[in-house]
């Protein structure tokens, strides 16, 4: 009887502690797990909440860094209206200073501004200074060594939106191989999206005036040697470079997005970058495709006058 009672009595304590831990949700997690490692000046936030049992929300987060060599030797801020985590690898990041890398990550950063230069490196271009927005949204499976990322989109509130996905084979799940493993991996997909809202018509004539020149010279440039890549290229690359040569050509307006996509047959190597002077190797090796709305037939080859 004494074994029995021993037995029901461990019984009951796992089952008490097993039932603790998965009640536990994302914001518990964070506060417990990852929080207390955030080297931080000041990490504060107005709200808090958990979303389901992987993710949480936080609002009005305030990050105050110490002072560096790369931040001037000053304390710099940074403030986020809402912070959004669907999704986080908590095991992975129990010791952020192990090596081995999360595996997965769903989170969207909305309205982040800061002190830092990265923030106010546009201002001098009469661009404003504006909420940044961020979405990431990615996997790595370290058996496969294959990273997917599923979502990065970089937005700057009313100015510019740009948008990526891939698929990378040959990656690591070690932090310090992943430069390594970036040489030697694999494209499988990529997909690249602009949506420009005015930043080129604001940014392109300082910039052509620093360097003598003026806006419409720099996209001449451009689009002649564009035009001059075109010898010896297929209908297939034509099409693909008419929509690029017609969204810069419409720089200080444009007329939707454009969107570059690149779809190998087999995968890519980083290697194979230096056959992409070869004809139609933009197709044929790397799966090159391109849209744009407003897109002319001929552009590309047009030059500048292909407007």
């Amino acid at each position: 009887m004494r074994l029995i009672r021993l037995l029901m009595t461990a019984v009951l304590a796992w089952t008490v502690l097993a039932a603790g831990a998965l009640a536990q949700n994302g914001l518990e997690r964070f506060e417990r797990e990852i929080k207390p490692q955030i080297q931080l000046e000041k990490f504060v936030y107005g709200g808090s909440q958990p979303l389901g049992n992987a993710g949480f929300v936080l609002t009005d987060v305030v990050a105050v860094m110490p002072a560096s060599s790369s931040t001037g030797d000053k304390a710099s801020t940074l403030k986020i209206d809402r912070l959004t985590v669907e999704e986080l690898d908590f095991d992975r990041m129990k010791d952020l200073d192990d090596d081995e890398m999360p595996r997965f990550a769903k989170l969207k950063i909305e309205g982040m501004t800061g002190d830092e230069e990265m923030f106010t490196v546009l201002t001098p271009y009469g661009v404003p200074r504006v909420p940044v927005d961020v979405v990431l949204d990615y996997r790595l499976d370290g058996k496969a060594k294959t990273f997917t990322l599923n979502k990065l989109e970089v937005a700057l509130r009313g100015q510019a939106k740009l948008g990526l996905n891939l698929v990378i084979e040959g990656i690591s799940e070690k932090s310090s191989e992943v430069a390594e493993a970036m040489d030697d991996g694999r494209l499988g997909i990529a997909s690249l999206t602009v949506d420009d809202s005015g930043l080129l018509a604001k940014l392109l004539p300082p910039l052509a005036r620093e360097q003598g020149q003026t806006a419409e010279g720099l996209v001449g440039v451009a689009l002649v040697s564009l035009a001059a890549f075109c010898d010896g290229q297929g209908p297939a690359t034509l099409k693909a470079l008419d929509a690029i040569a017609s969204f810069i050509g419409d720089w200080q307006a444009p007329k939707g997005t454009l969107a570059i996509n690149l779809a190998p047959s087999k995968t890519a190597a980083l290697s194979d970058i230096d056959r992409v002077m070869e004809p139609n190797a933009l197709v044929d090796i790397f799966g090159l495709s391109a849209t744009y709305p407003a897109t002319r037939e001929g552009a590309a080859k047009a030059g500048p006058t292909g407007k």
